[in-house]
C-alpha cells in the first residue's frame, strides 16, 4: 500500500510492470531518501488484526524580508488594478522585518483491519507575525485574514478504503476528503490535475514547489479497477466543493487585496460597489483510462475526461455600461479532454501532458471593467528527470524540468461583448492578455549522503522563467516572471531536518512596465525576496 499525499492506492500495474518503466539503479536512486521518511514513527499491531500507524511532524519556519519595496510596484498596481488595491501585504513589511514565525504539526493515522481501513490528516499552525496587530506603520490585517495566517486546525484527508479481489484483478474504493491527481504535471499548473481539485496556493510562495504539495482534499468518491496486466480504469465524483486558498489581505506574500479572505466586504465597501458571491452547488467528476505499452519502451498512456466548476474566483466588475457592480464567480460546467504518457530512456524519465478545455474563463479586453467570458483553450508540458550517481559534485545529482505552453484556441460567443464593441472573432484584440504563452521551470538537487555519522545533506537549486506572453490562463505563465531559490537541507537520523532558504524574485518592475504596458499580478512580488530556516522533527 502506497501513502500519496494522502491518499492510498495500490499500483495501477502489477509491481513487475511498474518497476520496468524505471532503471533499477535510478529507481533505487530516487527513492532512498523518501523510503528513509516514510518509515513509520509508531506502528501498532493489535490482537484483533487491527494495524495502527502514526506519523507526526513538528515544524519550525522563520523568514525575513532582505529586499526593500519597489515604487514601480506600489505606485502601479497590477492585473488592471490600481496600486492601492494590490499594496496591502507590500505595505505591511520592511526590508528585515520578519515575515513568518511559525509552529505547524501535521499527523497521519492509518487504521488498517484486513484489506479495509479508515485515513486521517490534521494540520495545525500558529504564526505570531499575524498575532501582532499593532505593527508600527503597517496597514492593518484584516480580521478573516488574521485568523488564515495566524492559527488554524484543520482536518484534511479524512476517508475510508477497501480493495477488493474480483477473480485475479483488484478494485480500489476511497470514501471521504481525499486528493486524486491524475495526469504528470509537476511543477505547471493548469494541466490535468489543477482541474480535480482545489489548491493551497499559500504554500507556493517559492519557485519548484510542485502540484501534489499544494493540493487541498475534497470530497469525493474514488474507485480504481484494474482490467488487465497493462489497462486499468478510475473513475471519481466529487459531492464537495471548495475554492482555492490564497495568500490573505495584509499577508506578506498577497498580492491582490480583492480577493482571499477579509476582502470582499472590506474592500468594496469604500467604493460603494455592491458585491455579489456566486459559489457552485453541483458535483463534478471523472474518468481516468491508462495502458501500459509493453511494445514501446514500456511506456504508460493515459485518456481523462473531467466535468468540472472552476476553483479559481473571477472578479467580474461589470463594465459601466451595466452599471458597477462586482462579482466573485467561479464559472461552471468545464469539460477537460486530456492525454498523457510516461516513459523512460535509460537514466531519463520523460512524461507529458495535453489537454483540451470548453469552459475555461478568459477575460475580455474592456476598459474600465474586469469581464471574463468562456473559451476553448490547449495547453501542454512536458517534464523529465534525470539521475547522475557517484559524480565528483555529489552522491547523486537529480535533475527535474518541465516546460508549458497553452493557448486560446477559440472565444465563445457573449452577449456583452458586443454591447461594448469588442469583436470575439478576432481573438487577439478580444482578450485582455495574450492568445500563447510559455514558461519553464528547472530544478538541480545535489545529495550528499553520510557527511557526518547519521547526516545527509541535500541542496536544491530552482528556476523558474516564464519567457513568453502574459497567459489568458489564470496561474499559469506571465512573460517577465523569474525565480530562483536555493535550499540546503540536512537530515539526521531520518527524523530530523533542518536547514536555510533564499529565495529571489527576478522580474525587474520598471523593465517589464516598459515592455508591456502594465504589470501583471504575477509581477508584483518582484521585491519580496526573503530568507528562511527551518527546523521539522518526525515523531
Amino acid at each position: 500500500m502506497n501513502i500519496y499525499n494522502g491518499a492510498l492506492t495500490k499500483p495501477r500495474f502489477k509491481k513487475k510492470e511498474l518497476s520496468r518503466l524505471i532503471k533499477p539503479s535510478t529507481l533505487a536512486s530516487l527513492l532512498l531518501p523518501l523510503a528513509l521518511n516514510q518509515v513509520h514513527a509508531a506502528s501498532w499491531q493489535l490482537d484483533n488484526g487491527i494495524t495502527v500507524d502514526l506519523d507526526t511532524s513538528l515544524t519550525y519556519d522563520a523568514q525575513w524580508r532582505v529586499e526593500d519595496r519597489d515604487n514601480t510596484i506600489i505606485t502601479a498596481g497590477g492585473g488592471g488594478l490600481p496600486g492601492f488595491l494590490t499594496d496591502d501585504g507590500n505595505k505591511n513589511f520592511d526590508d528585515g522585518d520578519m515575515t513568518q514565525n511559525r509552529i505547524t504539526f501535521s499527523s497521519d493515522l492509518d487504521v488498517n483491519y484486513g484489506s479495509g481501513g479508515v485515513f486521517l490528516r490534521v494540520r495545525g499552525w500558529y504564526d505570531d507575525i499575524y498575532n501582532d496587530k499593532n505593527r508600527a506603520g503597517a496597514k492593518s490585517f484584516q480580521q478573516d485574514g488574521i485568523d488564515l495566517h495566524k492559527s488554524e486546525v484543520e482536518l484534511l484527508d479524512a476517508f475510508i478504503y477497501q480493495y477488493f479481489d474480483i477473480g485475479d484483478r483488484s478494485l480500489s474504493l476511497r470514501v471521504g476528503d481525499q486528493v486524486v491527481n491524475w495526469g504528470e504535471s509537476l511543477y505547471v499548473f493548469g494541466g490535468i490535475s489543477s482541474a480535480q481539485g482545489p489548491l493551497d496556493v499559500t504554500k507556493a510562495n517559492a519557485p519548484g514547489v510542485e502540484l501534489k504539495d499544494i493540493f487541498m482534499p475534497i470530497g469525493q468518491v474514488y474507485a480504481e479497477m484494474d482490467i488487465t496486466d497493462t489497462f486499468s480504469i478510475g473513475a471519481y465524483y466529487q459531492y464537495g466543493w471548495e475554492e482555492l486558498r490564497i495568500d490573505a489581505p495584509g499577508s506578506y506574500f498577497n498580492v491582490v487585496d480583492v480577493l482571499g479572505q477579509g476582502s470582499v466586504g472590506d474592500t468594496f465597501d469604500i467604493l460603494g460597489l455592491p458585491v455579489v458571491e456566486d459559489t457552485p452547488d453541483k458535483g463534478q467528476w471523472g474518468i481516468a483510462l491508462r495502458y501500459l505499452a509493453e511494445d514501446l519502451n514500456n511506456t504508460e498512456f493515459g485518456l481523462y475526461y473531467l466535468t468540472y466548476n472552476d476553483f479559481v474566483p473571477t472578479p467580474q466588475l461589470l463594465p459601466p455600461i451595466l452599471g458597477p457592480q462586482l462579482t466573485h464567480e467561479y464559472f461552471e460546467d468545464i469539460n477537460l479532454l486530456g492525454a498523457s504518457f510516461g516513459t523512460v530512456f535509460g537514466d531519463t524519465n520523460v512524461s507529458g501532458e495535453a489537454t483540451y478545455r470548453d469552459g475555461q474563463p478568459v477575460q475580455l479586453n474592456i476598459p474600465g471593467a474586469f469581464y471574463f467570458t468562456t473559451a476553448e483553450t490547449f495547453q501542454a508540458q512536458v517534464s523529465v528527470i534525470h539521475l547522475i550517481s557517484g559524480t565528483a559534485l555529489a552522491d547523486n545529482l537529480t535533475i527535474v524540468g518541465e516546460v508549458g505552453y497553452n493557448r486560446v484556441l477559440d472565444i465563445d460567443a457573449d452577449p456583452i461583448a458586443p454591447l461594448v464593441g469588442v469583436d470575439v472573432n478576432d481573438i487577439h484584440a478580444a482578450l485582455d492578455h495574450d492568445r500563447n504563452a510559455a514558461g519553464a521551470t528547472v530544478s538541480v538537487k545535489a545529495d550528499y549522503f553520510n557527511i557526518a555519522s547519521g547526516l545527509n545533506l541535500a541542496v536544491t537549486t530552482t528556476y523558474r522563467n516564464d519567457f513568453n506572453g502574459v497567459s489568458s490562463v489564470a496561474f499559469t505563465f506571465n512573460e517577465g516572471v523569474e525565480q530562483l531559490s536555493i535550499t540546503a537541507d540536512f537530515s539526521y537520523l531520518n527524523n530530523h531536518n533542518f536547514g536555510v532558504s533564499y529565495v529571489t524574485f527576478m522580474a525587474d518592475p520598471e523593465e517589464v512596465l516598459a515592455d508591456l504596458g502594465r504589470l501583471e499580478l504575477g509581477h508584483l512580488n518582484a521585491d519580496r525576496d526573503y530568507v528562511a530556516v527551518f527546523y521539522k522533527y518526525r515523531f
